[in-house]
């Protein structure tokens, strides 16, 4: 981690590879490391990306931490199964490579019947071939307001979590342009089922935002996070189009955003 670290015990900070997925891998790295990153979040949008893709000197640059899996084109992949399976696989090839989070599949009834073994999977590391280190977690996508007497989607995700043995990755935006409070929410996560948290701000329905541009209590957030000790990864999940055009201003804003996020995290731990 950077220079200002949370300190032994404390999260993570990643930064996602989507951030930048415009650049090569090679200088995402560059820019992460020279921002302080403690390692990056890899973001599986191509089938080339397997064992043999050479991904060492990424990972030689900055750690690959945790990987994405596929969440569009899965036909690409033979399926969405496959697609897991290959996420798995690559992970298991990093040295560093810990987790992967993972979309719950669709809920529209051709994604139903197309994935049918999502819902009879009860151990998911089990299924996809997982070595011992690895762990997965299912994240929140964003929920349109329900039904006053159903159950409530975090409930309902938090339950199916625990049912597949993975745990969560928090998605603040999503949870925010749902119209959730984003601090009632992170509360209702059991420390223990709280994997990763994919942080960028949101108004309305815009999201991945930089901090401080949207309308979330990010700080207030990231101090209850340093409150509760909590000690997962933290990825930075910013759309592209939030960071200059050269690489050195780049790197000044990830570094200023990292430090920013660092500094929260240290006050709640103090509180």
């Amino acid at each position: 981690m950077g220079e200002d670290a949370v300190g032994p015990g404390g999260p993570q900070i990643l930064l996602s590879a989507g951030c930048l997925f415009h650049l090569p891998l090679k200088l995402v790295a560059r820019i992460g490391r020279k921002a302080g990153f403690a390692g990056m979040e890899l973001i599986m949008n191509s089938p080339k990306l397997d064992p043999q893709a050479g991904l060492g000197a990424i990972n030689d640059i900055l750690p690959i931490r945790s990987l994405h899996a596929p969440f569009r084109d899965w036909s690409a992949w033979g399926g969405h199964l496959n697609s897991w399976r290959a996420t798995t696989a690559l992970a298991n090839s990093l040295p560093e490579a810990d987790h992967i989070v993972m979309h719950p599949p669709g809920s529209r009834l051709s994604n139903m019947i197309q994935n049918r073994w999502f819902e009879k999977a009860v151990d998911l590391p089990l299924l996809l071939d997982a070595k011992g280190r690895i762990r997965f977690s299912l994240e929140n996508m964003p929920w349109a307001e329900g039904s006053p007497f159903g159950r409530d989607p975090l409930d309902k995700l938090m339950a199916q979590c625990r049912d597949k043995n993975v745990g969560l990755t928090f998605d603040v935006c999503h949870m925010g342009v749902s119209g959730r409070n984003v601090l009632d929410a992170i509360d209702k996560v059991a420390l223990d089922l709280l994997y990763n948290i994919h942080f960028s701000d949101a108004v309305g329905y815009t999201e991945h935002l930089t901090p401080g541009k949207g309308a979330l209590p990010l700080d207030d957030f990231l101090e209850r996070l340093g409150k509760r000790d909590y000690a997962g990864y933290i990825t930075l999940e910013l759309e592209p189009g939030a960071f200059p055009d050269d690489v050195d201003g780049t790197v000044e804003l990830l570094t200023s955003l990292r430090r920013d996020m660092e500094a929260r995290l240290k006050t709640g731990r103090r509180k």
